[in-house]
């Protein structure tokens, strides 16, 4: 009981943060802005924070919230038929996930060069997983905190800010056959569903396995939706909720004062994360060529930004929303399990460049 006196308490201190994020997101919708519930939020959030002014935050657990919703919306479009096309793109996930490494490999060379950052900053930093595990992974390696986060957060913020719009302007939606199992909201069956998915999420967290809050709802989810049990569809008000709170999630991190003391770390960034969208654009139109699937599906799929980022782009787009899922889901769990080797390896190429200019 404490616990969730502590959590209401702290969403009331906070609650300015939504109110503010709502605004924005109904401003950025009034000019059919793309995502805007997401981009409203976001820009308003960071806005504020950049200023230096007034440093705002969104309650505990707004990030989570959000990802629960995106992740029970998503496994709605799990029916046998899709998830049977989703199976059959397996091989071609793994090749984006060694891609994705291999690039970050290659990037954290870049940004070590360019920003002047030891090895483990430079490589946790530029490597596309998790924001959350590649911080704690970097950690264990001593890479400093404060240009690793702003690393990471330059490449998402590239990604999300360019992505989502140019998709936007092409104007192509997913296949027929990518459409949620259902389309009707029942209140009982969604109380029922969503208690499920958190429920199913507090266990993934109790093991340790990254994104645990969107695996776990999304897994519970296409469970049901993979032997077509239905419980309810997900309100288009809960999605707009969970834009909210992502863009909130993502803007309480831009902080003036890091922000303009690492304008190298943003630079190296930038360039590294545009030669990772050209190689992902080259991808996706390769593995578009060879399934039939269209081709602003698969940008969404091979896009090197964050699982709930690219997955809520999907959703609210309708562009193949499993399929751009399972791509990002499947390069995550990659990126967790061969970041070490990949590491060591980086670092003997780093020791030995620095023993060949010496």
């Amino acid at each position: 009981m404490k616990r969730i006196s502590n959590l209401a308490k702290d969403f009331t201190q906070n609650s300015h943060t939504i109110a503010l994020a709502v605004v924005g997101g109904w401003l950025f919708s009034l000019i059919n802005a793309p995502l805007p519930w997401f981009f409203g939020s976001l820009f308003f959030i960071a806005g504020v924070n950049l200023t230096g002014i007034w440093h705002v935050r969104g309650p505990r657990g707004v990030r989570q919230t959000g990802q629960i919703f995106i992740g029970t919306t998503i496994g709605l479009y799990f029916t046998p038929t899709v998830a049977g096309i989703v199976a059959s793109h397996l091989p071609w996930m793994v090749l984006v996930a060694l891609v994705s490494i291999l690039l970050g490999g290659l990037g954290a060379l870049i940004l070590h060069r360019i920003a002047r950052v030891d090895g483990a900053t430079a490589f946790f930093g530029n490597v596309p997983g998790g924001m959350a595990e590649m911080l704690a992974q970097g950690d264990r390696f001593g890479a400093q905190p404060v240009p690793l986060t702003i690393s990471q957060l330059t490449r998402v913020t590239i990604v999300i800010l360019s992505i989502p719009p140019t998709l936007t302007i092409f104007g192509e939606v997913g296949n027929n056959i990518f459409v949620p199992h259902t389309a009707k909201v029942d209140f009982a069956g969604l109380i029922i569903l969503l208690t499920c998915c958190v429920a199913s999420s507090l266990f993934l967290y109790r093991v340790r396995l990254p994104n645990c809050w969107m695996l776990g709802a999304c897994i519970f989810t296409s469970m049901l939706t993979v032997f077509e049990l239905t419980l309810s569809a997900m309100p288009p008000a809960l999605l707009s909720a969970a834009q909210v709170f992502i863009g909130v999630a993502l803007g309480e991190r831009f902080e003036r004062k890091a922000m303009t003391t690492a304008p190298k770390v943003i630079l190296g960034s930038s360039v590294t994360t545009i030669i990772m969208m050209a190689v992902a654009l080259a991808l996706a139109a390769a593995i578009a060529e060879f399934t039939g699937i269209v081709p602003t599906a698969m940008i969404a799929a091979t896009a090197p930004g964050g699982l709930a980022e690219m997955s809520l782009t999907a959703a609210v787009l309708n562009l193949g929303v499993p399929l751009v899922t399972a791509y990002h889901i499947i390069r995550i769990i990659m990126i967790t399990v061969l970041t070490l080797p990949a590491y060591r390896i980086i670092q003997r190429l780093l020791i030995a460049r620095e023993d060949t200019a010496n």
